[in-house]
């Protein structure tokens, strides 16, 4: 379904974090009935990578299939569509600001620390991690459509 308003979470490779945090974020803003859709990307990320498979088997255990998503550089969006990129790290939100001059106030750091080459636990840790901040910033989402 096309939304009326996008916003973007960004990695690195666009393989384990960001596109868990798209799906949530996509699942959780459906359900909640709000016309906002996410998509993600990596500051370093190889077109067309799948997301990693124990990033796919943490979201399957939550209902969330990640078997399509193949990963996407910045460069393939448009980027001044998003209203707002949630970034894992710092170092992801100084590369838009630094390389695709998005202004500060568009960025949010969400602090994820990045599961690649861990076991599953870790991803089943980080996807948590993930859920619990896409939660807050449905929240937030919420709250604007309320007022």
């Amino acid at each position: 379904m096309q939304k009326d308003r996008y916003v973007a979470f960004v990695c690195t490779g666009n393989t384990c974090r960001s596109p868990m945090a798209e799906a949530i974020f996509n699942k959780l803003s459906d359900e909640k009935g709000l016309n906002i859709g996410a998509v993600s990307f990596g500051m370093a990320a190889a077109n067309g990578v799948p997301a990693s498979f124990n990033a796919q088997k943490a979201c399957e255990e939550i209902g969330i299939d990640l078997s399509q998503k193949k990963a996407n550089f910045v460069f393939n969006y448009n980027i001044a569509q998003f209203e707002r990129f949630y970034c894992m790290t710092d170092e992801h939100a100084m590369m838009l600001r630094d390389f695709c001059s998005i202004p500060e106030e568009k960025i949010t750091v969400m602090n994820i620390s990045d599961p690649f080459g861990g076991n599953l636990d870790v991803y089943r840790a980080c996807r948590d991690e993930i859920y619990n901040s896409v939660k807050e910033i449905i929240k937030e989402y919420e709250s604007e459509k309320n007022d």
